[in-house]
């Protein structure tokens, strides 16, 4: 069985990571419905927003899921320093669609 990452087991880690981890709720592989108990909405919402969220496995780095999609939607935010990573419609998510329709099974 697949073991599932919490916030509460995330650990430092040296360098940012440039793919979603194993769970990421972005990546295709993600455990339908794994959103920590958020609404699709709320994650869309992020998504679509100006917010870098870090990533739930790692206490100082951000969401490579996250990048990866908001590129894949065309999404850039504001910030110079957010991360940014190259599109992957094959390992995340590639539409607001794709995620609702994985995680609300």
């Amino acid at each position: 069985m697949k073991r599932l990452i919490s916030s509460r087991d995330a650990k430092p880690t040296e360098r940012q990571h440039t793919r979603p981890c194993s769970d990421c709720p972005w990546g295709r592989r993600a455990l339908p419905g794994w959103l920590g108990g958020y609404p699709v909405a709320e994650w869309l919402q992020l998504a679509h927003g100006e917010e870098e969220p870090g990533c739930h496995i790692t206490t100082n780095q951000s969401c490579a899921g996250l990048a990866i999609f908001r590129a894949n939607i065309a999404k850039r935010v504001r910030d110079p320093d957010a991360l940014r990573l190259p599109a992957d419609k094959v390992n995340v998510f590639a539409t607001d669609g794709q995620f609702r329709t994985h995680h609300e099974k």
